[in-house]
């Protein structure tokens, strides 16, 4: 997602002499509105890819009597609800995902951008404090925009004869619950989403670091690099799914049904019906859910970028500093 350069090798100094000095652009509002579409679409088009998977994990835990596990429960919900109960809730999680997209990897971007210019030839020493900072501010934030639709979709799994529509549940909701209630999981959804920000952009930063180190070719070759994406975006999936799951738990058995419950309370519901290991309820269906996301959002992600031209090398300026030198037309000896 935040890869290198993929400018041609330089035939003589290599990956160094491709850019040996290069320096980040001010960007205005047209660039960052396009990062927006970028994070828009990738975000809601993978979501409404995998909504399957998260109807089965969501069954399982809001219901573990009658949804224990992801076999019986993919065999359940067909013979209960038909093929298209796979695809309960997709219009919140379409455009939740949509906005939270769009929102968050653009003010990613913004804050990572500021920090690499304000931090300026320190920056690259910080590459991993900066991401984190990043990810975990605009997650912070994109909490309060997708928690609304995920109470809207949680309800609507749980429940499929809550309401017609999405209208139908969300209207429902806040006449029964007042609109607050669309809001009640924020705390447990800031406990969810941050450290999955945190884990997955860490992860997929040292994951590719380190494969790029091990394999240089990967660096000048489009097909190796988009590979390197996708390991580093299944190990930062993997991981994230696991760090945010107590959370997640936790904001299902909120939203399942009307309840005044609070984040605190679900989490004490969950630990007194089946101890601590309650709190991992759904992770084996979370495990093989993100990865898949991840991986694959990065993938998107980068590819609506290049083609919209705010990808990393529509975003610097190289200044060739080398050739300058070495042909005595300036720049240090």
């Amino acid at each position: 997602m935040f890869g290198g350069s993929t400018r041609p090798l330089d035939p003589e100094f290599g990956p160094r002499g491709r850019s040996p000095i290069d320096r980040e652009v001010q960007l205005d509002f047209s660039n960052y509105l396009r990062f927006c579409v970028s994070g828009a679409v990738c975000a809601s088009g993978v979501h409404l890819m995998v909504t399957p998977l998260d109807v089965i994990k969501t069954k399982i835990q809001t219901d573990p009597k009658n949804y224990p596990g992801p076999i019986s429960s993919f065999q359940k919900l067909v013979k209960k609800q038909g093929l298209g109960g796979f695809f309960t809730g997709w219009v919140p999680t379409f455009v939740g995902f949509f906005f939270w997209g769009g929102f968050s990897y653009s003010l990613t971007e913004l804050i990572r951008r500021y920090l690499i210019i304000y931090f300026g030839t320190q920056a690259q020493n910080l590459e991993i404090q900066i991401i984190l900072l990043s990810s975990a501010v605009a997650a912070f934030f994109g909490s309060f925009v997708l928690v609304p639709f995920e109470s809207v979709r949680i309800r609507s799994v749980a429940q499929p004869g809550y309401g017609k529509n999405f209208f139908d549940v969300t209207s429902r909701i806040v006449n029964e619950e007042g609109i607050e209630s669309l809001f009640s999981a924020a705390p447990a959804f800031l406990v969810k989403e941050v450290p999955f920000a945190m884990a997955k952009f860490t992860v997929f930063t040292a994951v590719t670091r380190y494969l790029y180190e091990a394999f240089p070719a990967a660096q000048e070759d489009i097909q190796l690099s988009l590979l390197v994406s996708l390991v580093g975006g299944i190990f930062g999936g993997a991981l994230a799914a696991v760090v945010s799951n107590p959370a997640d738990a936790t904001i299902s058995e909120m939203k399942r049904s009307v309840s005044d419950m609070t984040p605190v309370d679900a989490a004490k519901s969950l630990i007194d019906k089946g101890g601590y290991a309650n709190l991992m309820r759904g992770l084996p269906m979370r495990i093989a859910l993100y990865p898949i996301v991840v991986s694959t959002q990065f993938l998107i992600y980068d590819a609506i970028r290049i083609y919209l031209g705010v990808g990393a090398d529509d975003l610097k300026v190289y200044l060739d500093v080398l050739g300058g030198a070495l042909q005595g037309e300036g720049g240090p000896a």
